[in-house]
């Protein structure tokens, strides 16, 4: 009995040890497929129908498959118009809604766009305070914060003591979030230097944006949205994060799915254009993608970042929103061509491994 207890016993180990070999085992080797065509309103495409080069595609994916790059929840690449691209990893798919953090901001920047379009904010040179008469009571009220206009809140550069890269900042996000009205918290601060001299990472500003959204418009952020950006574009429901007052959180955390973040990139791209309409207007589109102010030591437009990649000898440039853990939308408008990106790397220094992506296969795999 002894004997036969042992050999059951050698026969489970052994069985135990070859699923723990199987479940370490690396994936396969990717062979690429070409995305879905489903009835979100995005044409798809091969890869080399639009001269792109496969391999290279398939290698990058291999690389994050294997961890090589950490942590990537989606990548999504969109050429011609075309999605010719579309990989979910670590349980991930193209049905989940992911947490976009703040590039959030650049949608932001588009509704503001088409308000002022649409004339519901008449001038980027508006200034802030005329939109909230309920806080005449407010501290720290000098000339200068009287001053501050819309574009400076778009540029980050109010001259608030609102500084997100600082943790003794009054202005801090960390702190704000502890205030029960983030809108008034924000523009009560102190001022710290003229409006529109001075550049630094403020995510109040962007929260201060959708209260003029929403005063401007008569509407909330959400159903602004969704009338004049979700409905047009074909973007199945997002999830929107609110601040303690009730009021959409127009400054991060945005729940939206990884075709639609696409969709918006595309927009931009297209000057404005989604399917032959025009969403927002093309002279929104290069200005807010335009170097206005430097910021964090890069060129920054309204709620938009830039940045240039150097491939062999040649340089590109580019125009993308970012969140934290590795959340993008990024345009390169030369090459016709729309990156996204979905990860798990919050607060961490792999937030920006797509640029790698990026410089090593995206670019390379032109044809």
């Amino acid at each position: 009995m002894r004997y036969s207890n042992l050999i059951v016993r050698v026969i489970l180990l052994s069985g135990l040890t070859a699923c723990d070999q199987l479940n370490t085992d690396p994936p396969g080797a990717y062979i690429y497929q070409q995305p879905d065509a489903i009835d979100d309103g995005w044409p798809v495409a091969s890869l080399q129908s639009q001269q792109m080069d496969a391999k290279l595609i398939e290698q990058l994916t291999d690389e994050v498959q294997t961890e090589q790059y950490r942590n990537i929840h989606s990548l999504l690449i969109c050429r011609n118009g075309k999605l010719v691209y579309e990989k979910y990893f670590s349980g991930y798919t193209r049905a989940v809604p992911e947490n976009i953090f703040s590039a959030t901001k650049s949608i932001t920047s588009a509704l503001v766009g088409i308000a002022v379009d649409q004339g519901a904010i008449k001038s980027l040179d508006d200034r802030v305070l005329d939109y909230f008469p309920q806080y005449a009571d407010l501290p720290n009220l000098t000339p200068a914060k009287k001053a501050i206009r819309i574009r400076d809140l778009l540029t980050m550069s109010s001259g608030l003591a609102c500084r997100d890269d600082d943790p003794q900042s009054p202005g801090n996000e960390a702190q704000m979030y502890t205030s029960s009205d983030w809108v008034r918290y924000t523009l009560g601060l102190p001022m710290e230097n003229n409006p529109g001299t001075q550049a630094y990472y403020c995510t109040g500003g962007v929260a201060v944006l959708g209260g003029i959204l929403q005063r401007a418009t008569g509407k909330t952020v959400d159903e602004f949205s969704q009338q004049y950006v979700w409905e047009p574009l074909g973007i199945r429901p997002v999830r929107w994060d609110r601040m303690p007052t009730g009021q959409v959180n127009s400054s991060g955390r945005l729940f939206i799915r990884p075709r639609d973040m696409a969709k918006i990139g595309q927009l931009f791209l297209n000057k404005g254009q989604w399917a032959g309409k025009q969403i927002l207007s093309a002279s929104w589109v290069e200005e807010s993608t335009r170097n206005q102010v430097t910021l964090r030591d890069q060129e920054y437009g309204y709620l938009w970042w830039r940045r240039s990649f150097s491939v062999n000898n040649k340089t590109y440039p580019a125009y993308y929103a970012s969140g934290n853990g590795g959340q993008f939308m990024l345009v390169l408008p030369n090459e016709n061509i729309v990156v996204v990106s979905t990860a798990g790397n919050l607060n961490s220094g792999l937030t920006a491994q797509l640029f790698g992506m990026i410089r090593f296969y995206v670019l390379p795999a032109l044809l």
